[in-house]
């Protein structure tokens, strides 16, 4: 019975190294005259390390952000949200703020352990019922 299970343990390892993000890579976007600048880390934890950050800015997605990387881009003066999921976990977490001209703001992405633990005691409905998604979205002050 061992020899099964470590089978299915490689197997699944080989499978999970072979995921890739979706596209939208982190990268440093133009800013043009009269945007705002956004900067956008995610920490080093290892809790969701495999999964990458779907970060999106007033709705429509700018980046997939992995462990330890960072998005900077420009953003248009006025109201913005930016919110923070992943696609194997229910829920998101967002940040509202006022965007001005010239200003530059730096958030930090990290996984909350809340919604680890709820998923850990029921699963899919556990998360679903806890609400606030794999990770959150902290201004840097």
């Amino acid at each position: 019975m061992g020899w099964a299970f470590r089978s299915i343990l490689l197997l699944s390892l080989a499978v999970l190294a072979g995921c890739v993000t979706d596209g939208a890579t982190p990268s440093a976007r133009a800013i043009g005259p009269g945007q705002a600048t956004i900067s956008i880390a995610r920490s080093d934890d290892l809790l969701y390390f495999a999964a990458p950050v779907s970060v999106e800015l007033n709705g429509a997605k700018i980046a997939s952000i992995g462990k330890g990387e960072t998005y900077t881009g420009g953003i248009a003066p006025g109201q913005a949200i930016i919110s923070v999921s992943a696609w194997a976990s229910l829920g998101s977490a967002s940040y509202r703020f006022t965007a001005e001209p010239g200003k530059t703001y730096r958030f930090t992405v990290s996984p909350r352990g809340a919604n680890f633990a709820a998923g850990m005691a029921g699963g899919m409905l556990g998360q679903a019922i806890e609400g606030g998604g794999p990770f959150q979205i902290v201004p840097v002050i």
